[in-house]
């Protein structure tokens, strides 16, 4: 598994999740087959360049950053301190 797509796949899964809708409801918002979401978060393929900077405008990151920054312990960091606030 090539390593961006894998770090894509994990970025995307938990920005999903944080973003606060299901995967079916996103890929529908996104205008993608649900399947083609799949393969994003298992990291399988990525997406060209368009639908990248679709992805990651609705998710609010860059693209860059979503597809080669490992963002997961910052996501998990800053769901620690929402929780813990409140």
């Amino acid at each position: 598994m090539n390593e961006p797509y894998r770090i894509f796949g994990q970025n995307l899964h938990y920005l999903i999740q944080a973003y606060g809708c299901g995967f079916r409801q996103f890929a529908k918002e996104l205008g993608i087959d649900y399947s083609l979401l799949k393969r994003y978060m298992s990291g399988r393929v990525a997406p060209r360049k368009k639908r990248l900077e679709e992805i990651s405008s609705r998710l609010g990151v860059k693209p860059g950053s979503l597809m080669f920054d490992d963002l997961v312990p910052e996501i998990l960091e800053a769901e620690n301190e929402i929780s813990s606030s409140n």
